[in-house]
This record gives C-alpha cells, sequence and structure tokens, in this order.
C-alpha cells in the first residue's frame, strides 16, 4: 500500500496565536511529522513525529517518540525504526514501516 492512499498530510505547529507556557510567541514550523490514515483500516490517524523536520529545524521538543526522516514527498519517505501503534497506549495494534512511500505492515 502507498502512502499517499492514506490521506497523509504534513504536520505543522506554533504560529499566530500560539504562546509557550511563558507568554512567548512560537513560531511557526512546517513538517515536523506526518499525520495519515491507520493501515489497519481501524478509521484512526497515526502521527509521526520527526527528529529531523522538514523545515530543517531542530526537533520539536515532546515527550512522545520521534523518527528519522529520509526524503521529504509522500511518494519517497522513508522512516526509521519501524511505528507501532500499541494497545497499551490506546493504538490499534498496527506495526509496521514507511519505506520509499510503501507501507509495510510486519
Amino acid at each position: 500500500m502507498k502512502l499517499t492512499e492514506l490521506n497523509p498530510t504534513w504536520c505543522s505547529a506554533g504560529g499566530e496565536g500560539i504562546s509557550d507556557k511563558d507568554g512567548n510567541p512560537v513560531p511557526v514550523r512546517h513538517g515536523i511529522g506526518v499525520i495519515f490514515d491507520c493501515p489497519c483500516g481501524c478509521d484512526q490517524r497515526c502521527f509521526v513525529l520527526f527528529a529531523n523536520p522538514l523545515d530543517g529545524g531542530p526537533p520539536v521538543h515532546d515527550e512522545r517518540a520521534q523518527w528519522q526522516r529520509t526524503n521529504d514527498t509522500f511518494e519517497s519517505l522513508t522512516t526509521t525504526p519501524s511505528i507501532l501503534r500499541s494497545k497499551d497506549k490506546g493504538g490499534c495494534g498496527w506495526h509496521g514501516f514507511i519505506t520509499n512511500g510503501e507501507i509495510i505492515t510486519v
């Protein structure tokens, strides 16, 4: 299955009206991650946060896992390591990879 079949969108953060905990404006960031329909068909969305965002800035400080990204289009995107939608954390249990724009279930 191709990532492009799963309604992918690049995630953004910050921008107008967004402030940090001290009230300082947070600049807009583009391509901090990707969100797409879960390949298992559970009607949930998968969120993959990048350790190396598309905009070239530092990773977004977040307690969640972050994935290394290679390439910058949905057709060629590769992320590592694998993605696990853990049932222990409210996910559906899907486990797989995004490799060269392909979704590979393991």
